[in-house]
C-alpha cells in the first residue's frame, strides 16, 4: 500500500506538502469498515474526484456538497461503506483544521511531526491521542485510522483494528480476556472489544513482534493484514491461533511465529519463500470481485 515507502521517506528526511497530507487522510477514511480491493479499483480515480487532493479545496466544501457530490460516486463504483457518508463529511472538518493549522505554522505536516515529537517521537501514543478526545483529536479518525494515517504519512506504527487486534489475540502475544470460549469453539473471526487500553496493547505487541524479526512495522501490519483481511486469506482465529506452532503454515519453522513473517522476505529459504508467496498470490486474485487478476501468469517476472 506503499506504507514501507512512506517510512522510507521519512526516515531520509522527506517531508509532506498539504495535498500529500490530505491525501493521506482521504486514503485512512476510506480503508474504514470496507473491503479494500473495492478502494484498490477506483483508486486511479481518487485524485480527480477530490481535485487532486486539495486540503484547501475540500476545506472549503459543505456538507451538503459533499453529500451531492461524493456519496453516489462512490456506491456507483460499489466502493461505499455503512461509515462512509459520515467520514466524508467529518473529513472536511479534519481538513479545516489541518488548513488552519498550516496558516499559523507554515505546513499541514507539522499537525503530526509535532505530535509525534510531544509524544516523545512515539508514534502510537500519537495515533491514540489523535484518535481520542482531547487537543490533537481531528474528526472522523477514532484510533485505527488515526494509526493508519500516521502509516501513510510515513510514521512506523500498526493499525490496531479489527484484524490486528483479533490476530495478536489469537497469537497469544495479548490477553484479550473479553473473547468467550464459544466465541474460540465456533471458529470465527470475531474481535475483542477496542477499547483504547487494548488498542494500546495491539500496536505495542506489534512492534514487539517488528522488532524482533528486525522489519518495519508497517510490514508487520500489512502482513496481519493479509492472513486476516477479506482481500487477503480471511483466516478464522482457530486458523490464527495454529500459526505459532507452525501448523497452519507447515513451511513457517516450528514454534516460531517470527519464521512465518521471515519467510516472506528473507533469502534463506527460497522454495519457502516462493510457497508461501504464490499461496498469498492465489488468495488475493481468488478473493477480487474484478475479473482483473493482480497477479496474471502472463506478466510474472515483468510487472510482479
Amino acid at each position: 500500500m506503499g506504507q514501507l515507502t512512506a517510512v522510507e521517506r521519512r526516515l531520509a528526511g522527506e517531508n509532506w506538502n498539504d495535498d500529500e497530507v490530505f491525501e493521506a487522510l482521504v486514503m485512512a477514511v476510506l480503508s474504514a469498515h470496507t473491503d479494500w480491493s473495492k478502494i484498490e479499483q477506483i483508486q486511479g480515480d481518487l485524485g480527480h474526484l477530490f481535485r487532486g487532493f486539495s486540503l484547501k479545496w475540500y476545506a472549503g466544501l459543505t456538507d451538503a456538497q459533499i453529500g451531492k457530490r461524493f456519496p453516489s460516486w462512490f456506491r456507483d463504483r460499489r466502493a461505499g461503506s455503512m461509515a462512509l457518508d459520515v467520514n466524508l463529511v467529518g473529513l472536511a472538518g479534519a481538513a479545516r483544521i489541518l488548513l488552519d493549522h498550516g496558516k499559523s505554522h507554515g505546513t499541514a505536516e507539522s499537525y503530526f511531526t509535532s505530535l509525534v515529537h510531544d509524544c516523545g517521537a512515539d508514534p502510537i501514543l500519537a495515533a491514540l491521542r489523535l484518535g481520542t478526545a482531547g487537543t490533537y483529536k481531528l474528526p472522523t479518525l477514532g484510533v485505527p485510522l488515526a494509526a493508519e494515517a500516521l502509516k501513510n504519512l510515513g510514521f512506523d506504527v500498526a493499525k490496531p483494528d479489527r484484524h490486528v487486534m483479533r490476530a495478536i489475540g489469537s497469537f497469544g502475544l495479548v490477553d484479550f480476556k473479553s473473547r468467550s470460549k464459544t466465541q474460540k469453539e465456533k471458529n470465527v473471526r470475531a474481535a475483542p472489544n477496542p477499547t483504547a487500553k487494548r488498542q494500546l496493547s495491539a500496536m505495542r505487541a506489534v512492534r514487539e513482534l517488528a522488532e524482533a524479526t528486525d522489519k518495519r512495522v508497517v510490514f508487520v501490519d500489512n502482513a496481519i493484514w493479509l492472513l486476516c483481511a477479506k482481500s487477503g486469506l480471511n483466516l478464522t482465529n482457530t486458523e490464527l491461533a495454529d500459526i505459532p506452532d507452525g501448523s497452519a503454515f507447515p513451511d513457517a519453522r516450528p514454534g516460531d511465529l517470527n519464521g512465518l513473517i521471515e519467510s516472506w522476505m528473507g533469502d534463506e529459504d527460497a522454495e519457502d519463500q516462493r510457497e508461501t508467496i504464490e499461496h498469498l498470490v492465489r488468495a488475493l486474485d481468488e478473493n477480487r470481485l474484478s475479473d482483473r487478476k493482480l497477479f496474471p501468469k502472463e506478466l510474472k517476472g515483468k510487472s510482479w
